[in-house]
């Protein structure tokens, strides 16, 4: 009796190994085909993190098929809890021969300003699964940290440490104001010379001289030339100018001058000494229109007249 007793318990013994080997593998199996988060990286610090900071979060899931994850379950942009909103999403998908690879990346930014250290997360997450023969879920945890705040206490503690604006220091211009002045002084002197070099009327001292006047007569005389006159009018006009210029040289001579005057001229008239060789051939040119008979080109010699009028002017005025 006790043989057949001892085949029978070591029976019994094999077929309960066996179903147990059978019950291991088909629950292995089972794990294998269901969805699970692979991978889950979480931010750095779990600590002083403060408003406006981005939290940025990467999930790795793995989903066999014929599950598969819709687009719409995944958190939606915008989307706050508590304080914490979703800025950004990124889902990417790697579709394989059994399984399905979603990499999820979420940047999260906080928007509350507690007075003191307070503990906040990041939301957990539920994802629906589609395309089984039942509903499933796959849930990410949440993941919690320190909010610090920006400074501590309320508006007592900010106005007890207020300090008063510090004035921002002076600027010295001193060298700037120099340079402007300068350079303005030196704009005024060169209008003004271009003012005496130029200008007919008597706007300013020493601008009234004899030869500014002769110039002025001239001018006005070279417009009358220019229209068609008879030989022996063109002539009275080329005497009555170089009358001008011999009326505007005495002056200054403070005589009748004549070409044997021109040294003690400019010696005495130093601004004119610049104009030596044009002076002696005014009175070269007025004493030809004396005593010359042939015919000449009076209203040229009147504009030359005009011309050297002008320069003499700006000797007069010493520019």
């Amino acid at each position: 009796m006790i043989k057949p007793i001892s085949k029978l318990c070591a029976t019994a013994i094999l077929l309960a190994g066996l179903l147990a080997s059978f019950t291991l593998q088909a629950a292995e199996e089972v794990n294998a085909k269901a969805a699970k988060v692979v991978s889950l990286t979480n931010p750095a610090n779990t600590y002083g993190v403060q408003i406006g900071d981005k939290l940025s979060r990467k999930i790795v899931l793995e989903v066999p098929a014929p599950f598969k994850i819709a687009d719409g379950a995944f958190p939606k942009k915008g989307s706050k809890t508590n304080g914490v909103e979703l800025v950004e999403i990124e889902v990417q998908t790697d579709q394989q021969k059994d399984v399905t690879l979603y990499t999820v990346n979420l940047s999260y930014q906080t928007f509350t300003n507690p007075s003191k250290p307070s503990v906040m997360q990041l939301p957990a997450e539920k994802l629906a699964l589609t395309g089984g023969a039942k509903a499933e879920t796959l849930e990410v945890p949440a993941w919690g940290f320190w909010l610090s705040p920006i400074v501590t206490g309320g508006i007592e503690t900010a106005q007890k440490n207020i300090q008063p604006e510090a004035a921002p220091p002076l600027v010295d211009d001193r060298a700037h104001k120099t340079r402007f002045a300068l350079f303005a002084s030196l704009l005024a002197a060169s209008l003004i010379a271009l003012l005496y070099m130029n200008a007919d009327d008597n706007w300013l001292p020493f601008m009234g001289g004899a030869f500014a006047k002769a110039h002025r007569q001239l001018k006005r005389l070279a417009k009358s030339s220019g229209t068609k006159t008879a030989a022996e009018e063109a002539s009275a006009l080329e005497k009555r100018a170089l009358v001008y210029i011999h009326q505007a040289f005495n002056q200054h001579f403070g005589a009748n001058m004549f070409a044997r005057d021109i040294e003690p001229f400019v010696a005495k008239r130093s601004s004119f000494k610049k104009m030596k060789a044009e002076i002696a051939q005014f009175f070269d040119e007025s004493n030809q229109s004396l005593y010359s008979i042939e015919p000449r080109d009076s209203q040229k010699i009147i504009q030359d007249l005009a011309n050297l009028s002008r320069q003499l002017r700006a000797c007069e005025r010493g520019v």
